[in-house]
């Protein structure tokens, strides 16, 4: 039996729409799979390493933040004027978060009244300064000021800090 021309335009054009809609169906499963199977060990991403940060840079952090951020942020890192504290919860929120986030939050919204003001050696120097203070030990290589880098590296948590020091005589202990 033959069909009226008409109808058969039609049904050309729904086979073709069909044979599209397949095709593309196909493209959607097969860069699915592609994308979900599993990557090699080559493109694993390096595992985060500590922060390592000089003396002289965490120094540096120490006057930066006097003048800088101890008005809103307390001299003891305390909190003061409904600012946040810079130890306790401050360290629980960016255990092991990579320091690039921490390196980002601090050049384009700190200082508060000034955001984005401070040079990234100073932002990288008063974060060595945060870190020291927070229980993590200076060691010989300096915290870059390079994001690449800063993200391959993360905020100590605090089961893996060393314990606080035991005051000598005379002396306040060493507080977190």
């Amino acid at each position: 039996m033959a069909q009226h021309p008409i109808f058969a335009k039609q049904a050309q054009k729904a086979k073709g729409f069909c044979a599209a809609l397949l095709a593309v169906t196909g493209l959607v499963a097969t860069t699915h799979a592609a994308l979900a199977a599993p990557r090699h060990a080559s493109a694993t991403p390096p595992a985060p390493t500590a922060p390592s940060f000089t003396a002289e840079q965490a120094d540096h952090g120490a006057q930066l933040y006097a003048g800088t951020c101890a008005m809103c942020h307390g001299a003891a890192l305390e909190g003061a004027h409904d600012m946040p504290p810079l130890r306790g919860l401050f360290v629980a929120r960016w255990a092991n978060t990579p320091l690039n986030k921490l390196y980002a939050y601090i050049t384009h919204a700190m200082p508060l009244m000034a955001p984005g003001t401070l040079p990234p050696q100073d932002n990288i120097d008063v974060m060595a300064f945060l870190l020291r203070e927070n229980g993590t030990e200076p060691g010989h290589t300096p915290l870059p000021a390079d994001e690449n880098r800063l993200a391959q590296m993360v905020f100590p948590a605090p089961n893996a800090l060393p314990p606080v020091k035991a005051a000598q005589p005379g002396k306040a202990p060493r507080t977190r």
